[in-house]
């Protein structure tokens, strides 16, 4: 079943997108949510929903941007399906509508980083990995460097 896919604007629809979201995200709370979202959109960041039947089975966060290392590109951020909707293939149509956007938008690429547990599907769907891992380190733990 084709889903409605559109971009969330609004406070209460967004809000209402928390629950989906911290499925990917277990660090976010309720209570910031919105501000979190609103603070990326400074940045270009745009969230998009797809509906099926009226209800919200998938979201995908993704911007534009530039860098370096990939030249000019859309990027997405997040990416998450409902556990109860996952293998009826609401991530593909959402990525398929994100590719829509961005052959609109002039932009050859669409770059991610992937969780390995989502390796399998992003491989089936066409993304092709590279030697780069995505890593962090604590500030604190870096300036005890010698």
């Amino acid at each position: 079943m084709p889903l409605e896919i559109r971009e969330l604007t609004g406070d209460r629809e967004i809000g209402a997108a928390f629950p989906l979201m911290r499925e990917l995200r277990d660090r976010l709370r309720e209570e910031t949510f919105v501000s979190e979202i609103r603070r990326q959109q400074e940045d270009g960041y745009r969230l998009f929903g797809g509906f099926e039947e009226g209800r919200l089975v998938t979201l995908a966060g993704a911007r534009r941007t530039h860098t370096l290392s990939r030249g000019e590109h859309f990027f997405v951020d997040d990416l998450v399906t409902a556990g109860d909707s996952r293998g009826k293939g609401h991530g593909g149509q959402i990525l398929r509508w994100l590719a829509r956007r961005s052959e609109g938008e002039g932009l050859p690429r669409i770059y991610l980083d992937s969780r390995i547990t989502a390796k399998g599907f992003y491989e089936k769907v066409g993304f092709h990995f590279h030697t780069s891992i995505p890593s962090w380190a604590d500030v604190g733990d870096l300036l005890k460097l010698p």
